[in-house]
């Protein structure tokens, strides 16, 4: 049974962020989301992030004809709610989900 309360909507995009309290000298992480939806969504990143994070978020991929209303938004402030390592084409990532806080 889903315990969902939010349906996810698959889509494999680039996206980059820099953690909010340090814009101006933060190293962006790169990452891919993997699915999303009105509330937050799932990104596999090329970096550890602790939960409670706040990240800026910039797709800088396709957003494959996707509306903002289905979760899918160019630019948008996100929590890390958890984050865990995992190996994707024999590299290492982040699976990590993250929770919108507002949008752009």
């Amino acid at each position: 049974m889903e315990k969902r309360s939010n349906p996810r909507l698959g889509i494999d995009t680039s996206i980059v962020c820099k953690r909010y309290n340090s814009l101006n000298g933060a190293v962006p992480i790169d990452g891919n989301i993997k699915n999303c939806c009105p509330a937050g969504f799932y990104a596999e990143l090329k970096e550890y992030v602790s939960a409670g994070t706040i990240l800026v978020v910039q797709m800088t991929g396709n957003s494959q004809g996707y509306s903002a209303d289905e979760g899918v938004r160019s630019m948008s402030l996100a929590e890390v709610r958890w984050s865990k390592p995992m190996s994707v084409e024999g590299e290492a990532c982040y699976a990590t989900g993250l929770r919108y806080l507002n949008a752009y």
